[in-house]
């Protein structure tokens, strides 16, 4: 059995020869959508677009609704991501060309203890622990501005939030599920598991609510409030057991 060779032999190829010229936007002077002609200077742009690359390569082949499929499910959420104002080419134009002025976003050492506790990555992945994959990776390419801005929160010491814990030891282990797959991986999990997650991190009636970047972690929201059932609330109906069993 021949091994297809790739129609474009990087992503830079592809996003000269194929994709910028079938994504024809208006992006001079406007408000609503944005674009950075050096996009490869934007860790988000080149890691979605790698990704968009390695998915067209493996799905237009497929007649079934192959191309169709990778429009719809795969090109056209990573362009949206990338030609929103507050994304990653926020302070980038066509007309003054590429600036640099997201940083990563911030984070703060976590105690020794917590990482001694914590649960550990499978011998073959790449990150051994949630901290590593945060600090290492996601924190570099989801760069926002979160300073001094409204509508976007982050806390520098996000391991202090049971639930930014849990989201992003879930993206992480997801992520290390999803990089193997060398075809629509790392486009599968930007979109259906990092993006959303991220969302709602970012969410300012989130689980940072009360913090910012520049005054660090203030407090977390109150656990939900909850009182005990009442007295056989959950008891099983007389005779349901068996008729279940």
């Amino acid at each position: 059995m021949s091994i297809q060779q790739p129609k474009f032999a990087d992503v830079t190829g592809f996003v000269e020869g194929y994709l910028g010229q079938i994504y024809q936007r208006q992006v001079n002077d406007s408000h609503t959508r944005v674009w950075c002609e050096q996009w490869w200077r934007h860790p988000e742009a080149a890691a979605r677009l790698d990704a968009l690359w390695r998915s067209w390569e493996q799905l237009h082949r497929d007649e079934r609704g192959g191309l169709s499929h990778w429009l719809l499910q795969h090109a056209d959420p990573h362009m949206d991501r990338l030609f929103d104002p507050r994304g990653t080419f926020k302070y980038c134009s066509v007309r003054h060309g590429h600036v640099d002025r997201i940083e990563p976003l911030k984070t703060e050492p976590s105690p020794p203890e917590l990482v001694k506790g914590m649960a550990e990555g499978g011998p073959d992945w790449f990150y051994s622990t949630v901290v590593e994959f945060v600090e290492e990776y996601l924190t570099k390419i989801y760069r926002r501005q979160v300073v001094d801005v409204s509508g976007i929160v982050w806390c520098p010491q996000w391991w202090r939030h049971p639930e930014a814990f849990v989201r992003l030891e879930a993206l992480w282990r997801a992520w290390e599920y999803w990089r193997t797959n060398a075809s629509v991986g790392l486009s599968t999990w930007f979109l259906e598991h990092a993006d959303p997650q991220m969302a709602k991190l970012f969410d300012t009636s989130g689980p940072f609510k009360y913090c910012d970047v520049r005054s660090g972690h203030q407090s977390n929201p109150s656990p939900l409030p909850i009182t005990s059932e009442l007295e056989g609330m959950f008891t099983e109906p007389p005779g349901l057991g068996e008729v279940i069993r």
